[in-house]
């Protein structure tokens, strides 16, 4: 079973088709059919095996001898629809992905980015923008931290802005969401508190994950309380009182921005940490500097 990719251009669209032979050209029974569709469904969508696959109702399509077949897939809590072209004898399934060329699409990311009172890295102004999507208890993301912070923004500080979301997955990472909060509570009163915070955490990350954690206990309280201790210490050191710092860990902001930017970062795709965009162009997993340098080069060479 092979996969024959078809590339036709429309203006302003730009349509990838996708083919997937059903098999025989005579006719199927339906409910034979709508076996093989879903199982193309779930083999090229590499769907788990929990997912629930449903679909709808056939429309008519643009393209001759297809007609629109939208399928529903439920996963993890999530659902998705992707749309395919089926041909009327039955024969092939198409994926069609749409792209709008009438727009900029990293242009188009970017405006979805909240990066109002975050902290920023780099000069302010600069016109090349880097968000990280960040999990404070990822080992990738500590990676990837220490190369943008000692490599990558020691060369383009004065040209670029570097500025951290948070994306804690709490499934594996038991305090990556108490220290997203922490970060946020310092951030609302100091930007210097913020990145020192930030700064320990990441670089001393083994001390989180080793000293604090006691056997069957992966998120002990000393863990938790551990972090909280930092942020206050790091707050006082920058004008934070105590009582203020746990003021704002208590109540419901910093948690309502921190599930703000898991929603956001969701919303675009993201589904693992560290997810970089560079002016809106999206970058998975942990760089090398040379890879993100040339992305900030393009990015800066681009800018307008």
């Amino acid at each position: 079973m092979g996969l024959a990719i078809v590339i036709r251009t429309f203006v302003p669209y730009l349509i990838f088709l996708t083919s997937l032979s059903l098999g025989a050209q005579q006719a199927i029974p339906t409910d034979e059919l709508n076996r093989r569709i879903e199982r193309q469904v779930r083999a090229y969508a590499e769907a788990p095996p929990e997912a629930k696959v449903t679909l709808g109702a056939r429309t008519p399509s643009r393209f001759a001898g297809y007609e629109n077949l939208p399928v529903i897939i439920d996963a993890n809590g999530a659902q998705k629809t992707f749309n395919f072209l089926v041909a009327k004898d039955g024969g092939k399934l198409l994926y069609v992905r749409e792209f709008d060329l009438s727009e900029d699409p990293y242009a188009k990311t970017m405006s979805r980015i909240d990066l109002r009172g975050r902290p920023v890295r780099g000069a302010q102004d600069a016109k090349v923008t880097i968000v990280i999507y960040d999990d404070f208890e990822c080992p990738f993301c500590a990676r990837m931290y220490v190369t943008l912070m000692n490599e990558v923004m020691t060369k383009f500080r004065t040209r670029a802005r570097l500025i951290i979301k948070d994306f804690p997955i709490s499934e594996t990472h038991p305090w990556a969401m108490r220290a997203a909060i922490d970060s946020n509570c310092l951030a609302q009163n100091s930007s210097n508190a913020y990145w020192q915070f930030s700064d320990y955490v990441h670089i001393h990350q083994q001390e989180f994950n080793g000293k604090w954690k006691t056997a069957g206990e992966p998120a002990s309280g000393r863990a938790f309380a551990a972090v909280d201790d930092l942020a206050v210490e790091t707050g006082q050191r920058n004008g934070i009182e105590a009582a203020k710092f746990q003021t704002c860990v208590a109540g419901q902001s910093a948690l309502r921005a921190v599930e703000a930017s898991l929603a956001e970062g969701t919303s675009l795709g993201v589904s693992a940490t560290p997810t970089l965009f560079v002016n809106g162009e999206e970058f998975e997993g942990a760089l090398s500097a040379e890879q993100v340098d040339a992305a900030l080069e393009r990015a800066l060479g681009e800018a307008h």
